[in-house]
């Protein structure tokens, strides 16, 4: 990827002395490399165009997905921080769950950044590459005076942080430039470290369904479009380092290559459990979008990104922006629902499911609800996880569909016998006349006949909420569902759309 226009000169002179030794190793051997060398299973490699600054770049764009044996590989990188699980009283009157899920807290917006006073968004778009476990990832660039080391980084929306994978003195997994870093550095000393120490301490953490600690570090990083950048450009980023359990667990660690973890969910809870570790900045929370307008004679001004749209169709494409990137004449949107109300630890991006189908069978919360003979109606919701492969359901809700399911046939049933899974959220009204009306479904299915790579269904332990019996089911939806179209999520306005 050409980066240069980040760097100084030197990283200039750098890159196309890396790019000539790259084509001569292509013509060497049976690697194929095109300036990153690929995974082991990028195979019938096209070349597609990009322009950023005058910059164009030759990026890859592999239209081809893992094998077989890869489809698990990436489990799970959802974010479920906290293990010490605290019971929470709930008041007899608190009956209303979907009301309490509708609640936003108040004191989201703490990222200290301009607000843009036009109608013109700034957009930036980046290409996205297929990685292990069939998720999508992006090229981040990590420099310090005298080295510099280029990661695929998953793009999640499960997860909210910025993450490396673990690594050593001697072997450094997941890094894609290892010759640049050996070209760049010429010495092995501290000058050439690009992680330094941050003031927070270690944390354990969980992701899927693994316990493992992450060391927070400070690093400069950077994208292939320079107005993506830190949002104190003179300072460093906070930047996770997961163990080597988290690694596996969490960026598909042990199939090709370990890669680092893009979260993009820019809120934690600002009302703390005891049960959760001090607050660690999000990567949106310190990432923003810098104005390039040469008519300003002060300097560049920092925005805050508000919107952002994963594209998984075979453009392949995350955009960000400072502004929504749901048009104006969209008729029918997803309400995002904050599951923090009911202790979740971050703002996971979740809508609310009217029906969902396992195998033929259609579930929904009222007929839950009368087969359990609860007082409360558990809505059920659908999270989306593009760090997943496949379909997690929390474990109360996978007990209960396998206790229906059984209840409904002669023999019993598990949820990852399942083959085909298909959900209608629910979709309301943009329009201000009628705005909030529910109008429509939006469907969203999967099946091993349709995805036989990606595809399954599995139950997960999640540590979320202050009380099991006071919390919704939670369907976990991943690629093999976002990759047949576009998630959009408006963070600001909580509000999200998936077009196919």
């Amino acid at each position: 990827m050409v980066l240069a226009v980040m760097f100084h000169n030197k990283w200039i002179c750098l890159y196309y002395l890396l790019l000539l030794y790259s084509v001569n190793t292509l013509l060497l051997s049976s690697v194929s490399a095109f300036f990153i060398i690929p995974s082991a299973h990028d195979v019938n490699l096209q070349h597609k165009t990009y322009a950023s600054n005058g910059d164009i770049e030759l990026l890859q764009s592999n239209k081809n997905l893992p094998p077989l044996p890869d489809r698990r590989a990436c489990l799970s990188s959802i974010s479920s921080v906290g293990i010490i699980y605290t019971a929470a009283s709930v008041s007899a009157k608190e009956t209303d769950l979907l009301s309490t899920l509708r609640t936003i807290p108040t004191n989201d917006n703490n990222l200290q950044v301009d607000e843009l006073k036009d109608t013109v968004p700034i957009t930036i778009t980046l290409p996205l590459e297929l990685s292990s476990g069939g998720t999508f990832s992006v090229r981040i660039i990590f420099t310090s005076d005298k080295s510099l080391e280029v990661y695929k980084a998953i793009v999640d929306t499960g997860s909210p942080y910025l993450v490396l994978p673990s690594s050593n003195d001697n072997n450094k997994p997941g890094i894609l430039e290892q010759i640049m870093m050996n070209i760049a550095s010429a010495a092995n000393d501290d000058s050439s470290l690009l992680l330094s120490q941050s003031k927070y301490s270690p944390t354990e953490e969980v992701y899927g369904a693994v316990t493992g600690n992450i060391n927070w570090k400070l690093g400069k990083f950077s994208f292939r479009d320079d107005r993506l950048q830190i949002t104190d450009s003179s300072t460093f980023g906070v930047v996770g380092v997961l163990d080597e359990a988290l690694t596996n667990e969490a960026t598909g660690g042990g199939a090709y290559e370990p890669l680092a973890l893009l979260g993009l969910i820019r809120n934690n809870n600002p009302n703390r459990r005891p049960r959760f570790p001090e607050a660690r900045p999000t990567f949106l929370d310190q990432e923003c979008i810098i104005s390039d307008d040469a008519s300003d004679d002060s300097t560049n001004k920092q925005y805050r990104i508000k919107s952002f749209s994963l594209d998984g169709r075979p453009s392949r494409e995350l955009t960000l922006s400072t502004q929504s990137l749901i048009p104006s004449a969209t008729t029918s949107v997803m309400e995002l629902v904050d599951l923090r109300t009911v202790g979740d630890f971050v703002d996971h991006y979740a809508v609310l499911v009217e029906s969902i189908t396992f195998d033929g069978v259609s579930i929904t919360s009222q007929s839950l609800q009368a087969f359990t003979g609860s007082r409360i109606e558990r809505p059920i919701v659908a999270v989306f996880d593009s760090g997943l492969t496949g379909c997690l359901l929390i474990r109360n809700f996978a007990d209960v569909i396998e206790q229906y399911m059984s209840g409904k046939g002669s023999a019993s049933v598990t949820v990852d016998e399942f083959t085909s899974v298909s959900l209608n959220l629910t979709q309301k009204s943009k329009q201000k006349q009628t705005k909030g009306k529910r109008i429509t479904t939006c469907n969203i299915k999967s099946s091993v006949e349709e995805d036989p790579r990606l595809f399954y269904v599995q139950p997960i332990d999640l540590d979320w909420f202050d009380s099991i019996e006071y919390s919704p089911y939670i369907v976990v939806l991943g690629q093999t569902f976002l990759t047949q179209g576009t998630l959009t999520i408006d963070i600001d306005e909580r509000v999200a759309t998936f077009i196919t």
